[in-house]
C-alpha cells in the first residue's frame, strides 16, 4: 500500500491451467459476466497494479464482498463444513502425532534401538517403536484406532508410522536440542570444552565433544556431537574442532578451559590439542581429566608390585573359571569378587568343594585345586584386605570427580585427603586398619 503496509488480497485467485487472475468473490455473485476478473481472466501484466486496484475499488466488488462476508458468517454453507472438518482432521493428526513424539523421545532419551527385523504391526520382530507403539493401544483407545486403520498400509499412505518418518521426527529433535545447546553457550559467553575419542562398532574413529558453561547459577556439561576424525595428531584434531565450532558460530576467543586424558597428543606441551588451542585463545587453560588421572595412579600402583601384579591376576583366573560354568557361576555369586577380602572362607569352601568333588571333571578339579593354592597363600590374604581398602576409596573418589558440579579446587582437596585417610594417617585410623589386616590374615590362615 502507499504507506508501506502490506494487505492481503485474499479475493484474488490465480490459475495455473490459464495463466490469468481471477476474482474469487465475483465468480460468486456477480452479474456483470463480461468483466475479465469473472469471464475470461487477466492476464495483462503491464497494466496488472492499475488494473486490479481499479477493481478492486468498483462498486460491483465491494457490493460482492459484502454479499461473501454475509455468507460466510452462516453456519450452513459448505465452506463452513469444510473448515469444522479441517479442524477434526488436525485434532487427530496433533493427537496422533503426539504421542508417536512421546515414544520417540522415551527410546531416544534412553539409547534405544527403534527398528526390529520389519515393519510389521502384530510381528514380535518389528522393533520398539512399533513395539511400544502396540503396548499403548492397550490403553490408548485414539492410537488403538489409528493403528487399526492405518497399520500396513504399506507406502504411499500417510500414518506416521515409517521408519522415515521417524528418522525425521529424530533429526529435527536433534537440531532443536543442538539449538538449545548453542543458545545456551552464547548466552553464558564464557565456555570449557571437553574431548575423547573412541571407535564406534563400526571401528570408526570418532571424538566426543562437550561443552561445560556456567548458566543462571549451574554449571551444564552437554553433549554436543561427535566428530569422525582421520588421525589423532594434535594438528588434525585442532582442524576439525576449529571446523566445529566456526560452522556453529562459535567463538573459539570465549573459550576458557579445556580438558582432556593424558595422552600426548592431547596434553602435549607444545604440539597436543591443549597447546594449539591455546595458540588461538590465551587464556583456555588446560586442566587433565581428574577421573582419568585418578585411574592412571591406580593402574600405576598395580604394575609397581609384583604381588599386585600376581593378586589381579589370580581374581581374573578366578573369575574366568567360574564364569566358564553355569554351575561354577552359581558358586561365585556367593563368592563376590568384588568384596573378596571379606568373603575369602566361601571362596576358599568353593574351590575345595570343586576341587574334592568326584562329579566333576579331572581337568576341572585340577584348575580348582591351582587357585586354591593361589588363594591360600600369605601374599593373597594381605593383598585382599589392602586392595579392598584401597579400591572401596578409589571408587568413592572416583564417582565423586565424575560430578557436573566439580570444581579444580575441590578435587585437588579429595584427592590428597583421600590419599592420607587410603594410608591411615588421618583421624587416628592407622592402627585400626593395622589390625583389621592382622585380624583377617590370622582367621583365614
Amino acid at each position: 500500500m502507499n504507506n508501506g503496509e502490506r494487505c492481503d488480497r485474499n479475493w484474488l485467485m490465480f490459475s495455473e491451467s490459464t495463466g490469468c487472475f481471477f476474482c474469487y468473490v465475483c465468480k460468486l455473485f456477480s452479474t456483470d459476466y463480461d468483466n475479465v476478473f469473472v469471464k475470461s481472466g487477466f492476464y495483462n501484466w503491464k497494466k496488472a497494479k492499475h488494473t486490479i486496484f481499479g477493481h478492486e475499488n468498483s462498486k460491483e466488488h465491494i457490493q460482492c464482498m459484502i454479499k461473501w462476508i454475509e455468507f460466510i458468517k452462516q453456519n450452513t454453507h459448505v465452506d463452513e463444513y469444510m473448515v469444522s472438518q479441517i479442524k477434526r482432521e488436525f485434532i487427530y493428526w496433533s493427537a496422533i502425532l503426539n504421542r508417536i513424539v512421546a515414544v520417540i523421545r522415551f527410546l531416544a532419551g534412553r539409547g534405544l534401538a527403534f527398528r526390529g527385523h520389519n515393519e510389521v504391526i502384530g510381528s514380535s520382530n518389528n522393533g520398539n517403536y512399533l513395539g511400544m507403539l502396540e503396548l499403548l493401544t492397550q490403553f490408548d483407545p485414539v492410537l488403538k484406532q489409528h493403528i487399526d486403520t492405518f497399520g500396513n498400509k504399506g507406502k504411499g499412505n500417510v500414518n506416521y508410522l515409517s521408519k522415515s518418518f521417524c528418522e525425521e521426527l529424530i533429526d529435527i529433535m536433534s537440531q532443536k536440542v543442538l539449538t538449545l545447546i548453542i543458545t545456551e553457550i552464547k548466552k553464558a559467553k564464557y565456555w570449557g570444552i571437553i574431548a575423547d575419542s573412541t571407535p564406534d562398532i563400526f571401528h570408526v574413529d570418532q571424538l566426543s565433544v562437550i561443552f561445560r558453561y556456567y548458566l543462571n547459577g549451574h554449571v551444564y556439561e552437554r553433549f554436543f556431537c561427535f566428530l569422525q576424525i582421520k588421525s589423532h595428531d594434535g594438528k588434525s584434531l585442532i582442524t576439525d574442532i576449529l571446523d566445529l565450532l566456526e560452522r556453529y558460530d562459535i567463538d573459539i576467543t570465549n573459550c576458557r578451559g579445556q580438558a582432556y586424558d593424558n595422552a600426548s597428543n592431547m596434553s602435549g606441551k607444545y604440539s597436543g590439542l591443549q597447546a594449539r588451542l591455546k595458540e588461538r585463545s590465551e587464556l583456555a587453560f588446560y586442566i587433565p581429566c581428574a577421573g582419568h588421572s585418578l585411574n592412571l595412579v591406580g593402574q600405576c600402583s598395580v604394575s609397581e608390585c609384583i604381588n599386585s601384579i600376581n593378586y589381579f591376576g589370580v581374581l581374573q583366573s578366578l573369575y574366568s573359571f567360574f564364569v566358564a560354568s553355569t554351575h561354577r557361576w552359581d558358586l561365585l555369586k556367593k563368592i563376590m569378587l568384588h568384596s573378596s577380602a571379606y568373603q575369602i572362607h566361601d571362596g576358599h569352601e568353593a574351590l575345595c568343594h570343586i576341587a574334592e568333588g568326584t562329579e566333576e571333571k579331572s581337568g576341572t578339579r585340577h584348575e580348582a585345586l591351582c587357585l586354591l593354592n593361589k588363594i591360600t597363600k600369605l601374599e593373597f590374604a594381605f593383598m585382599a584386605v589392602l586392595w579392598h581398602h584401597l579400591l572401596k576409596r578409589f571408587n568413592a573418589v572416583s564417582k565423586f570427580l565424575q560430578k557436573v558440579e566439580l570444581d579444580l579446587h575441590t578435587a585437588s582437596k579429595l584427592r590428597t585427603t583421600r590419599r592420607s585417610e587410603s594410608w591411615g594417617y588421618s583421624n587416628g585410623r592407622s592402627e585400626a586398619w593395622e589390625f583389621q589386616i592382622f585380624r583377617r590374615i590370622t582367621e583365614f590362615k
